[in-house]
């Protein structure tokens, strides 16, 4: 929620005001302190009040709340913004740290003399006295308590849209598996989970099951209870009685859970407890379910994964071809097909719904009742968003609102961000994790890094299914993930509601008082649509900003996120970030630099003038993350760099960092604790004093080339590194790197190695072998000096999951299954002369995957024989694919496979 949010990030900002380690602030400390005691006790009302039922009253407080807080954080921010900048012209020795901090007090009776804060505190002042008195009423609210008193008991059940005369077209599969579950053999009571998201049909498939003629005739007793939201124990026990006898309204708890216990020992009971949201109320009932030994079971249909009762039964989205089916049977009814010459708009009308049962319904119904027309139809296909949520009184937003609402207030604002996302986005889990630590609202704690506070909260979003994972990495962290269009929508409603963010399309709307936007559309070259043009005049208290390729613009005094896509330039040189480096408030930079070339100048491919970032980028006084990437693109930092203590990633397409200055001892260096992420740093220095300036380093990029031969790399410090998890090291211009490579050391902490043309012998492995903690490792470019053959030693890889060999010359492969013991996926490319993967590699209990590609045909074909001889053995979850260069070599493969006879079905070959 956007009282929240703003909350946090205020007192994240008093206290960086408090402790930045670089600038001296003048503001009154009495103020500052007066604020920070409101936001305080304001904050504790938000958390220990948001999951309470909200009346009028309530939310117009929390309004004003969030309106006083944004107030106050623009008047600071404009104050420090104004204070940096006027500062920006004292002259300071680059290579002092220590003499920089002892002219702090100078500069700040010059800054003083520049700008006058009699107005500012009188200003801060009347926004405190605001809070004083949002505070009376805050105390009226929480003494009366009529909030909470007067909540409801009961909400609608999750999926009531999804009636339980819905048949079960589509979730054949599910009900056939769910109900011999419920009728097996095991005699002990058992919990079964039905999760999956919102409206994605878990009260359909327990409506189906519980009615079905098997299931009534094999239970002795069933009983059905809604749980919902706001749950009452009493309420839930009666529910479950009713089914067979009514009981008394003044009845106990004991009494009744007594009366149900004996009631259910003597019988095979079936139990549905419908729209749990909490462990709490099945700790509270459970008791009252006995293990009589009668084969009795227990179905609870919930929206979070981690709800941890009993056996989980995950519900999928549909595919493609139960959509279809599903969407015809409610556009048209049973048995009718869908007329030909709306076939077209009907399937991309299905396909839109993403296989979320709730839409289709939605959206069949509707056009059951619409005219048949085909421009009709493709009117729809062109407007589901639109439809969906305005169809039967926006009942869909309502069911998916549910799962908003029980949220935890300092996941809402984490959720509402994905609206910022365009719709059917792929989005970077690492990208979506640094946005929001930049953003300020995740309240830190001593125990973790703010990262790992964030990658936790999209584990609770993802295990609540508000998000869906697209990809995970081998270390069971989310790589990738997107939110369904539905609940994309959801987040845009509610934040317009909140005013937490704005989408701008191509229409002249409002934007005072927005903090975040998301431009929606593509501008390029210096034309700007003028509409829009017009109302980004207007946004000048917006703190984030995202957009497609193209130029903003204006510049915005107080942003803190900068998120762009390409950009087209005719040049690079600093002019190109100068503009972006004076907004100084930045936390997070990302920008894309595509230098507009002819074809003559692209194919001399002469090296391009770097791009030296000047001193000034030490104004950027909370810049967190920088991002730069482009074709050719190469930075020189400032040494001011070392000085920025709150760089937390640094991701440029090459930079030459300069050798920190020099510390007098131990104590004076200056540290960058934050900083996590470094890449891709070109022949990186790595002395003792680089090592000691960033101890907290998890993932580093070098690119080395021939000059590192005539300069001192250090390579043998970045096993120094005891928090590295990965590291990537490329050597270039076709050098014989072996010797290089060979003094290079690695941290026990490294989970993920990537060596590019590193030269080295197979037999050179050892050390890299060895390695604890090694997941991951891909060896790619150039010939191993003078090995063809390969036989790993025993013991080696011991954690290895994942193995990648690109252009090498390798001819012979000798590998058991001891040697990689928990392999799980192996990629190959470009061995052209490999004569076979090695049988024993198909023994190994965890693998799951290869992947050959343009690789020798011997060499596919025995990957081939590799699956087949798994199947005998019963392992039907090996695939292997297989893509070569030229289309002819697949026909010859095609032919081999025929000639021996292999016909597996876990093969893919690709074309």
């Amino acid at each position: 929620m956007a009282a929240y949010a703003a909350l946090v990030s205020l007192m994240n900002l008093t206290d960086q005001i408090h402790n930045h380690p670089l600038h001296s602030f003048s503001f009154d400390d009495k103020l500052i302190q007066s604020l920070f005691q409101n936001v305080s006790f304001l904050l504790d009302f938000i958390e220990s009040s948001h999951q309470d039922a909200k009346h009028a009253e309530e939310l117009d407080l929390e309004s004003q709340i969030t309106a006083a807080v944004h107030a106050a954080e623009d008047l600071i921010e404009s104050q420090l913004v104004d204070q940096i900048l006027a500062g920006s012209t004292i002259n300071q020795d680059p290579k002092s740290f220590r003499f920089l901090l002892d002219l702090q007090t100078s500069i700040k009776k010059k800054i003083m003399k520049t700008i006058n804060t009699k107005p500012f505190d009188k200003s801060l002042q009347k926004i405190i006295q605001k809070m004083d008195s949002i505070k009376k009423k805050v105390v009226k609210v929480k003494g009366g308590r009529r909030f909470k008193d007067e909540q409801p008991k009961y909400s609608i059940p999750a999926d009531s849209f999804l009636t339980r005369k819905t048949t079960m077209m589509g979730f054949d599969d599910y009900l056939i598996q769910l109900m011999d579950v419920l009728t097996g053999q095991q005699c002990s009571r058992q919990i079964i989970s039905i999760v999956g998201m919102g409206g994605i049909g878990k009260t359909t498939l327990a409506t189906n099951v519980y009615e079905h003629p098997l299931i009534t005739q094999h239970f002795d007793f069933r009983a059905w209870a809604t749980i919902s939201q706001q749950y009452d124990v009493v309420q839930i026990l009666k529910q479950i009685l009713s089914s067979k006898e009514e009981s008394s309204s003044r009845t106990t708890v004991d009494q009744l859970g007594d009366k149900l216990y004996k009631k259910l020992l003597c019988n095979r009971y079936l139990i549905v407890l419908d729209d749990m949201w909490s462990t709490e109320v099945w700790d509270e009932i459970k008791v009252f379910f006995p293990d009589n030994g009668s084969r009795s079971r227990v179905v609870i249909t919930t929206r979070l994964s981690n709800l941890g009762c009993g056996f989980p039964f995950v519900i999928d989205l549909l595919d493609e071809d139960r959509s279809w089916k599903l969407f015809c049977q409610n556009a048209f009814g049973e048995d009718v097909d869908c007329p030909f010459e709306l076939e077209k708009a009907g399937k991309e009308i299905a396909q839109q719904c993403r296989g979320l049962p709730l839409s289709i319904v939605v959206i069949g119904g509707h056009l059951r009742k619409s005219a048949r027309m085909e421009d009709y139809w493709e009117f729809v296909a062109d407007n589901m968003n639109s439809i969906l949520t305005s169809a039967e009184d926006e009942q869909c937003l309502n069911i998916l609102h549910l799962s908003y609402s029980h949220l935890p207030v300092y996941l809402k604002p984490c959720f509402l961000y994905m609206g910022m996302f365009p719709e059917d986005e792929v989005i970077d889990a690492s990208t979506l994790v640094k946005l929001w630590v930049a953003e300020g609202f995740l309240k830190p704690n001593k125990e973790q890094r703010l990262e790992e506070i964030a990658e936790a909260h999209l584990k609770d979003l993802v295990d609540r299914n508000l998000i869906s994972v697209q990809r995970w990495k081998r270390n069971g962290k989310i790589k990738s993930c997107n939110i369904h269009d539905l609940l994309r929508e959801l987040c845009l409603r509610m934040a317009e509601k909140e005013k937490f963010l704005c989408v701008l399309k191509l229409r002249p709307m409002p934007l005072e008082g927005e903090r975040r936007l998301a431009i929606e559309g593509e501008f390029r070259g210096d034309y700007f649509h003028y509409e829009v043009f017009y109302a980004l005049k207007s946004a000048n208290l917006v703190r984030a900003v995202m957009c497609k390729p193209g130029l903003l613009p204006f510049h915005f005094k107080l942003l803190k996120i900068l998120k762009m896509g390409r950009e087209e330039v005719v040049r690079l040189d600093v002019d190109c970030l100068k503009a972006k480096f004076e907004q100084v408030n930045l936390r997070y930079l990302s920008r894309e630099l595509n230098l507009m070339t002819d074809i003559d100048d692209y194919m001399r491919r002469d090296p391009l003038p770097p791009l030296c970032l000047g001193p000034s980028i030490i104004k950027l006084w909370t810049l967190q993350t920088l991002i730069i990437k482009g074709h050719l693109v190469k930075i020189i930092a400032p040494s001011e760099i070392w000085e920025m203590l709150q760089l937390r990633h640094i991701e440029l397409e090459l930079v030459c960092l300069p050798d920190p200055p020099v510390s007098r001892s131990r104590d004076d260096a200056v540290v960058l604790s934050n900083l996590q992420t470094l890449s891709k740093v070109e022949n990186f220095k790595t002395s003792e004093e680089v090592c000691k300036r960033m101890p907290n380093i998890s993932k580093l990029v070098i690119s080395y080339n021939r000059e590192a031969f005539s300069s001192e790399c250090f390579q043998h410090n970045i096993g120094c590194f005891n928090q590295l998890d990965s590291l990537d090291c490329l050597f270039k211009w076709r050098q014989d790197w072996r010797d290089f490579a060979l003094i290079l050391s690695y941290p026990s902490s490294l989970r993920k190695l990537s060596l590019r043309n590193s030269c080295l012998r197979w037999g050179d492995l050892t050390t890299i072998g060895s390695l604890p903690n090694l997941e991951v490792l891909k060896l790619t470019g150039g010939h191993m000096v003078g090995e063809a053959e390969w036989t790993p030693d025993e013991g080696m890889f011991a954690r290895l999951k994942y193995l990648q060999i690109k252009y090498y010359d390798l001819i012979e492969w000798d590998a058991h299954s001891s040697h990689f013991p928990v392999l799980e996926s192996l990629v190959v490319i470009g061995l052209s002369k490999l004569c076979e993967i090695p049988s024993g590699i198909g023994e190994i209990p965890t693998l799951r995957y290869i992947y050959l590609k343009y690789c020798s045909l011997p060499a596919a074909i025995s990957a081939v024989r590799i699956i087949e001889e798994q199947e005998e053995y019963g392992n039907e979850e090996l695939r292997v694919e297989v893509e070569f260069w030229e289309q002819k070599e697949s026909e010859m493969f095609r032919e081999m496979m025929k000639e021996e006879g292999l016909t597996t079905n876990n093969f893919h070959l690709i074309t």
